[in-house]
């Protein structure tokens, strides 16, 4: 069932802030060491938060206001960081994150919660307030509650698609003028793709096209998606991916929250954001179940996270202006593993020298691999496995045919650019060699 877009609608302003002020508070009660702090030259640092949450029924009022009852709203994951890795330094054992912008962390770290929360249930007996499981005609497959809503806010508009208007108009004219001389060029480096795909921000004019990471023209070429391109698909075919999309019917988000934007920006933004995540997406036909066009609500909020590019100052004695954070972090709600500091993909102060499992981040490709055998192996009796990551990925026909019909000739992502074997072809370290009993 399609949902329209309206701005106030089921998301007022009120629930929008109530939601965004739980990530922020969320984050700035964790511990200091995940707050970017000047460098060592006295440059502020500021950085980009992304998170997802929860909300039961009867957390927000008819009149949007939020309910007292703290339990009725949950924040699951968050995560910061603007970073990704070229094409050159992508491993191929799964082990280090390709992508660290903070809307991929915070979803990477939403999946994990979900795999947590149904394990505590399946393996440990604990009672979920959030998470059960479907009827037969659904194939028994784990889905949320009733009247359960998910959400992400993002401090800032993600970069490619949505935010591509704004930074136009809040460019420097010569660089303007530069990157509109930029045109789309087609990235096929990494697969056949014959559609254009747009590098960063080059080609300020063309809209609604698909673009890869990073920005900067002086960057080294990566195969990343832009975060904008990525929510959109995950509004087609769910957060949860293709792993857990095994167990799992898809978890769409009810809306997108953005804070950073002025007040008198926000009608245009508006339209910008109903084309990025909505307009542009529009299948030719229906997905097959249980996907479906799930269009989320756009709202906009007015609390101002306090480590955002907007609240930083310059440096007090050199006055140069703040630099992004290099560093990523990812939290996650209720998990037995502390939240985790990031730098190029992998926990800081490791090394690549030591085994896998001591430097990869627990939302890495391998690390929820793991995760997904062991699952798997609790529902499923005697099963075992040998087969690669990108293999069991296939094993989810309905999720990997509604992938396919987006990305076709003529599809709303077409040219997406893929990973694929050449970077999925690992098993896991646990259950690869030996199997699963």
């Amino acid at each position: 069932m399609d949902r329209r877009i309206e701005e106030g609608s089921a998301v007022s302003s009120v629930s929008a802030n109530a939601i965004a002020q739980l990530c922020i508070s969320t984050y700035l009660d964790l511990p200091k060491l995940f707050h970017p702090a000047p460098r060592s030259n006295g440059t502020p640092q500021w950085c980009i938060l992304a998170g997802i949450v929860l909300i039961q029924p009867g957390a927000i009022s008819s009149t949007g206001s939020p309910s007292r009852n703290p339990d009725l709203m949950k924040c699951i994951s968050l995560g910061t960081g603007t970073k990704c890795l070229p094409e050159s330094k992508l491993p191929p054992n799964g082990d280090i994150l390709h992508d660290s912008h903070a809307e991929v962390l915070a979803r990477r770290g939403a999946i994990r919660w979900l795999y947590e929360e149904i394990l505590r249930w399946t393996k440990n007996g604990e009672r979920s307030d959030w998470v059960e499981r479907g009827e037969k005609d659904e194939g028994e497959l784990f889905r949320l509650k009733p009247g359960i809503q998910a959400h992400m806010y993002v401090s800032t508009l993600p970069c490619g698609d949505a935010s591509t208007l704004l930074l136009s108009l809040a460019q420097d004219p010569a660089m303007a003028e530069l990157k509109e001389s930029s045109r789309a060029t087609s990235l096929s480096s990494a697969t056949d793709v014959k559609a254009l795909v747009g590098r960063g921000r080059d080609d300020y004019s063309a809209l609604g096209m698909l673009r890869t990471k990073p920005g900067r023209a002086d960057s080294p070429p990566t195969i990343s998606m832009s975060c904008s391109d990525k929510i959109a698909s995950w509004t087609l075919l769910g957060l949860q991916g293709a792993l857990l999309a095994q167990f799992m019917n898809p978890v769409y988000l009810d809306s997108l929250i953005f804070g950073d934007v002025e007040e008198s920006l926000r009608p245009t933004v508006l339209e910008e954001c109903k084309r990025a995540f909505v307009t542009r997406l529009r299948p030719d036909s229906e997905l097959p179940r249980p996907f479906r066009r799930y269009e989320p609500q756009i709202a906009f909020t007015s609390v101002a996270f306090p480590y955002s590019r907007s609240q930083a100052e310059n440096n007090p004695k050199t006055g140069a202006p703040p630099l992004s954070e290099s560093e990523s972090k990812s939290w996650i709600a209720d998990s037995s593993l502390p939240a985790e500091v990031l730098v190029d993909g992998r926990k800081r102060g490791s090394s690549l020298k030591a085994k896998s499992t001591a430097f990869r981040s627990r939302i890495s490709k391998a690390a929820l691999f793991d995760l997904h055998l062991e699952l798997k192996a609790g529902l499923v009796s005697g099963y075992s496995e040998d087969g690669t990551y990108f293999d069991v990925k296939q094993e989810t026909s309905r999720y990997q045919d509604a992938k396919t019909q987006l990305r076709k000739d003529g599809g709303p992502l077409a040219g997406w650019i893929v990973s694929g074997p050449r970077w999925e072809a690992f098993t896991s370290a646990i259950y690869g060699q030996q199997g699963v009993s």
